[in-house]
Formats: C-alpha cells, structure tokens, sequence
C-alpha cells in the first residue's frame, strides 16, 4: 500500500500543477485531501448494476473479489438492480424533484441577548426554526403549541427538570418522544441504571429554599427601593443614559438613587422589612440603622461599581474615537455603533445583566466577558456572564466561548482607570494548609515566597478589533468535537471564620467527626496550562497564556509598555462549610477520593446537581487531613447543614457507597466514578475501590 502510495503522489503529484495534482495539502504531518477537479458525480440509472453486502448491507458501485469496503465487515457482495432497492427515506428525498426545505437550527441560552431569544421562541413555534437547542431557558413556561419531539444531550440533574422537559413535547393531543442521551459521567451512569426508579417515576422532594443569603436579599432590596424610584422618575426608566443622568463624565443615577432612598427611608423600610426574614434585618441593615441605604446605593454599592464601569466603557470609546478622527484611521463607524449601544440599552436590562436586581438563575458574583456590541455586530446578539468561580476558567485569557454560531476568544482582564485589580500571594504547604497575604506592586519590603494570583472582579475583555469566526470543529476519529475548553480550576479552603468555633459543637456519626455548617473562605484558582499561570499586564488588562515580549496591544488596539506580571486568576468568598474527619485520613489520594465520593452521594440525598457543592481537603491539627464540604454558592445555600443529621449522614455514606461500588468497571477512576472536568487536578489522585471500603468500614461500624 505504501509503495502504491507513492506512485500515486509521483505520478499526479510531482510535477503537476496545482490544479491538476490529485491531492493537495490539508494541514501538518503529510495529511493530504482529494483535489475536487478529479472529483466525477454519475447519477444511478434504474437499470444499473449495483453490489450489496450480505452482512451490513452497505451499496456499492465496483465489486472488488467481492470485498465489503465497511471496516472489519466480513460479509460478500450480492448484485442488484437501482430498480430492484427497498425504499429508503433519503434516497426518496433525492428523487424528489420539489427543492428541499431549508432546515434552521438556532440556539436559546442565557448567552444570547433576551430580545433574540424571545424573538426565536416566537419564531420556533411559528414553524420558522426546526431545531432549537437550548438550556433551561425553555424548561418553564414555554408552550410550544405541536412541538413532538425533545432530545436531552444528557440525564437532567432531577426528576422535576425530567418531567418540565420532556412534558415541553406532546401537549397537543399529539404523542411526544422524549430520548435521553446519557454520558458516561457518574450522574448519567447512575440514572441510567435504574431509570424507571430513578427518574420517570423518581418521588419529588419539596426542593429547599433558603433565605438567608445576604447576596441575594441585597438584590430584592435594591428591586424593591428602585422599583419605587422608578415610579416617581418615570424618565429614568427608559434606558442606560436616562438612568445615569445624561452625563457620562459625572453621572447622577447612583447619587440619585442614594437620594432618594433617604427622603422616602421610612415607607421604603416598611416595606423591605415585610419580604425580608427578621433574623436578616441586622445583616441587610434594615434593623433601624438606615444602613441598608449605603449597601444597595452607596459608593461601594453593586450599582456604583456597575454605574463606573459602563460610564467609563463609554468614556473609553469617545477617547478611542477621537484618536481614531485624529489619525483618520478606518473603524470609527464602529466605535460609535458601540457607544450608542450603551447608551442605548434598555435601564431593567443593564441593571438586571449586571446583578444590581436578581435575574433568572442566581448567580451570585457576575462578571461578563465584554464583547464590544455594537448595533450592527453579531455581539449585540450575545451576552455572556458567568459566576466568576466559572469565569476564571471560561474567560481566562486565550479561552474560547461559542455562543451563537460564533466563537469569543478572551483577550484579557478588564481595567477601570483609577481602580486596582487585587492581587493576593498565596501558599499552599505539604499538610494541605493554605494561606494567603496581599501583594502591591514594586513593594520592596514584602515577605518572599508565594505565587501569585489576581482577582478579575471587573470581569473579562474580547480583543475591540478581531474579526469573529465560525467555530472551528475539531475531527478526532469518527467524531466532531466542540473547541476545548483549555482550563480547569481548584478549590482551596482558608480557614473558618474567626468569629466560628469548629470544635465547639463537633459531632461523631458512625466514627467520622463532624462540624456543624459554618461560614469558611474558599479560594478557587484557575493556574493556567499545566500550572504555568498567565502572563497579564496590570496597565491596560491584556493577557496571554505565554509569555510574550513587550511590547504588547492592549485590548482597545492600542500599543501599551506594561510590564507583564506572571499571575493565576482566583476568586475569593465566603460560604456554608462542614468538616469532616475520617480517622486515620493521611494521604491526599486517599482523602480527594473519598472527598468526591462524599459529594457524589451527598448530592444524590439532597437530590440537587453534584454542581452544587464542591469538596477539598486541609490539614488537621492533630496531623492527617480532613475533607472539607461546602455550598458551591457564594453565602450559602443550606445545602451542607443537612448533613449534622445523624440519618441524613448515613444516608450520605450509603449513596457515596453505591456511587463507587465498581459498575463503572474502572481499576483506579473514571468519569464513571469519581472523575469529572473540575476535579482534573486530583484524576491521578483519585482511587475508588479506597473510598469504597472507607465508606464500607464506616457503614459497618468497623475502626
């Protein structure tokens, strides 16, 4: 075969032309493709002669010794008349000799502006679309009128989110299919086990609701009190530049709003005290004190960060514009589409997108990767946010996002004049203990040691002036795959609160020590490739994943001489956490292992996504190390309180035990198991017959 290979390319290949070569280059490593001139297309006449394999009965033009050409099939050829073939739908639809309807594909996510997504539902049940991917976007309060069909790409996280989904099909006297898709990933391996059980007739828990997260109440309170600014200002309603006042120089909105939250401060507290737990006035400040005023309107407020930032957005462009008018260079048409679409953009959507007021979801700590919309851009159609514990993986520099058919490339940090990004050295030691201490830049007298990371609390920039692409599809075998996402994160625990005291009402269950929910730091760290960190210039926010040579363009376009610092991303909060202490735990493999065993089971008892909660280890110090279970939500969410009951527990340890019992068939992990894309770091780590006897041992009562 090789021999005849090369005959083939020195023959056709050698002299030719370009366009009379057979084959042409198609990418690294001597891959070749077919030149398409060679390429002749002969329709089957009824009466021709055909070949059909016995076995898979694939069709064939030529009969080589009666070979299959299918890969490893080892039937015969058998002839055939064109005229003789059973019907087959796609031949059909060939024959066919009215043109093909065009078939629209199109998504609806939370990454897409909410004008288009509205716009594609109406659409997509008028017929005008035939296939909608989305996410649970359409999971409530869609009516889709004849909709037949509905694929899930994978298990839902509970039997409610089965139900609303599949119920989206068959709702007009018509039958409807619902197929699911189950990945090879412990919670799709586990339903698909024993669906019927499982899911299709799972019972369905009164889901927990929490109100205490004082995040999530600041914003109702902020709803409540601009709702009722709204009403008295109705001109300030109607978009960004209304709402600031008209002067992006010195805008008015926050100063404004601030104002009138302290003329009406009696009627409004009434009110905000009504919806609001009395156990959270103190903490909200509407205990008497009036301070609740200062936290949703004043300068250090969630809308005064947001105000500064779109002011200086704007203010950005009018710099960048009149340069560009200056120099008479080509793009100030586009400048200015951007500047009217802030200006432009409705007031309940800004301060919705950028969590002033709640929104769908709950989100706590959002950032966006700011893609410059302009009105004429295939931006203005998108809108991407993420928690920022996601956004430090998602958005990290040289990170690529599709979202609408096109693809996002991360650029960098984003920077607003006169505020500094902080940066935090950090330590992580051999007993797993993890400490970190601010850094400045050029301070001399800093303690040595450490590596560095930076919070983006500003969110993340696209490069102004790139030109988007289409995805590029990535081949691997027989498959098309996604572009990769290129980073992963890790949790760290810093401690518990200082006013907390974990030892006070320790509790033992079945021999394992347990704390009681308590409010900890994490810190979770994005370290880049391999641990290698980012290189990111803390003047104008550009990153990159390499080092690069200075010097470097910001992402305006602009030529900047920063220094480039080599920096991790990292995001700092607070959150409900339990300790456990399994005794005898001393080897980290040992203890990440029966660490996400714990999570896989504690998230099946409390029936919510394994997303949200999130487990790590640190030491003890008695020695060995302990597993650290926490809310995967900024604040809290409950959900780790449930397990200081003794029943809860025992039942947490027997779900972790069916979850690492060995159906996956692994001999160490798998994604079967114990395995999933944010604990990537500890895959090496990770054994699950270990966590299978651990929790064997503990359920029998054995030391």
């Amino acid at each position: 075969m090789r021999a005849i290979w090369n005959k083939i390319c020195k023959d056709y290949n050698a002299a030719a032309k370009d366009a009379d070569k057979l084959f042409l280059p198609a990418g690294p490593n001597g891959c070749f493709r077919l030149n398409l001139a060679w390429l002749r297309i002969k329709a089957t006449q009824e009466s021709d002669d055909l070949w059909q394999c016995d076995t898979c009965e694939r069709l064939q033009f030529h009969n080589i010794r009666n070979v299959c050409q299918r890969n490893k099939c080892s039937g015969k050829l058998i002839a055939r008349k064109a005229g003789d073939l059973a019907p087959n739908h796609y031949r059909n639809l060939y024959k066919d000799k009215e043109m093909p309807i065009r078939f629209r594909a199109e998504e609806h996510t939370a990454q897409i502006a909410s004008w288009l997504a509205q716009k594609r539902q109406e659409e997509f049940k008028e017929g005008k679309i035939h296939l909608m991917s989305s996410s649970t976007t359409f999971e409530l309060g869609v009516d889709l009128g004849a909709l037949e069909v509905v694929f899930l790409r994978n298990v839902p996280p509970e039997p409610f989110n089965y139900a609303q989904r599949a119920g989206r099909a068959g709702r007009r006297d018509t039958p409807g299919l619902a197929l699911t898709y189950c990945r090879r990933n412990p919670h799709d391996l586990y339903h698909y086990a024993d669906p019927e059980a499982r899911i299709l007739k799972g019972e369905i828990r009164t889901p927990p609701l929490r109100l205490r997260n004082e995040k999530i109440i600041s914003r109702h309170i902020a709803a409540t009190a601009l709702s009722a600014f709204f009403r008295e200002n109705r001109e300030r309603f109607r978009n960004v530049q209304s709402l600031i006042g008209g002067d992006w120089g010195n805008p008015r909105g926050r100063k404004d709003f601030q104002r009138f939250c302290q003329q009406n401060r009696d009627s409004l507290e009434m009110a905000l005290r009504s919806i609001v737990l009395e156990e959270m006035h103190e903490k909200t400040g509407l205990a008497g004190d009036g301070s609740w005023i200062e936290k949703v309107a004043g300068k250090g407020s969630r809308f005064a960060e947001e105000e500064m930032k779109i002011c200086e957005d704007y203010n950005n462009m009018e710099r960048l514009r009149t340069e560009f008018f200056k120099q008479r260079r080509v793009g100030g048409d586009r400048i200015v589409k951007r500047m009217n679409t802030i200006a432009g953009e409705r007031a309940l959507t800004f301060l919705s997108r950028q969590a002033v007021i709640p929104k769908y979801g709950f989100p706590v700590d959002v950032v966006e990767l700011d893609t410059h919309p302009s009105s004429q851009s295939e931006a203005a159609k998108v809108s991407l946010q993420r928690d920022l514990s996601q956004a430090i993986a998602e958005y990290a520099p040289g990170s690529k996002v599709v979202a609408d058919k096109k693809e996002w490339e991360s650029y960098g940090v984003k920077m607003i004049p006169g505020k500094e990004l902080r940066v935090m050295r950090y330590e992580c030691d051999e007993q797993h203990n993890f400490e970190q201490w601010e850094w400045k830049e050029g301070n001399q007298d800093e303690a040595p040691g450490g590596d560095k990371y930076l919070w983006p609390q500003f969110g993340f920039v696209t490069d102004f002036f790139k030109k988007l692409k289409e995805p590029q599809w990535q081949t691997q075998r027989l498959y098309i795959t996604r572009p990769q996402r290129l980073y992963t994160t890790r949790p760290y625990f810093a401690g518990f609160d200082k006013k907390a005291d974990p030892e006070a009402d320790k509790r033992e269950f079945l021999g394992v020590e347990i704390t009681p929910a308590l409010p900890g730091t994490l810190v979770v760290l994005c370290e880049g490739k391999n641990g290698r960190g980012f290189h990111i210039c803390l003047k104008c926010g550009a990153g990159f994943p390499d080092s690069k040579s200075p010097p470097h363009k910001s992402p305006n376009g602009a030529d900047c001489t920063g220094t480039l610092y080599k920096l991790s991303l990292g995001h700092e909060f607070v959150t409900d956490v339990t300790r456990l202490d399994f005794p005898y735990l001393r080897d980290k493999e040992k203890a990440y292992s029966l660490a996400y065993a714990v999570l896989l089971g504690a998230a099946s008892v409390l029936e919510v996504p394994d997303a949200d909660l999130n487990a790590t280890i640190t030491g003890r110090t008695a020695g060995g190390l302990s597993i650290v279970l926490y809310d995967n939500v900024p604040g809290g969410a409950g959900l780790v309180a449930n397990l200081y009951e003794e029943n809860t527990f025992r039942e947490v340890l027997e779900a972790a035990k069916e979850r690492v019992k060995g159906e996956c068939g692994c001999d160490s992990s798998c994604y079967g198991c114990l395995r999933s894309y944010r604990n990537q770091f500890a895959h090496p780590d990770l054994q699950r017959g270990f966590a299978f006897r651990r929790l064997e041992e503990a359920l029998e009562g054995r030391d």
